[in-house]
């Protein structure tokens, strides 16, 4: 699983909306549909900025083979 796959497995799982995380981090919500839906790479820096506004690890979300830790 891709970690594009695994950030939008845990919204969902959350109940996060992608809106919520494009305000607190900056990044434009069709780029974020993009990115998670596997049409655009992200990048080291929406990734980092991602993970701060979840207030997750990026190792949370790189794992392989493991299902997203909550």
């Amino acid at each position: 699983m891709k970690v594009q796959s695994r950030i939008s497995a845990y919204l969902k799982k959350m109940g996060i909306s992608q809106r919520s995380v494009c305000e607190k981090t900056g990044i434009r919500e069709d780029a974020m549909s993009a990115m998670l839906n596997g049409k655009r790479k992200m990048t080291a820096d929406e990734f980092e900025k991602i993970c701060l506004a979840l207030e997750k690890s990026p190792n949370d979300f790189i794992l392989s083979d493991q299902e997203v830790t909550v």
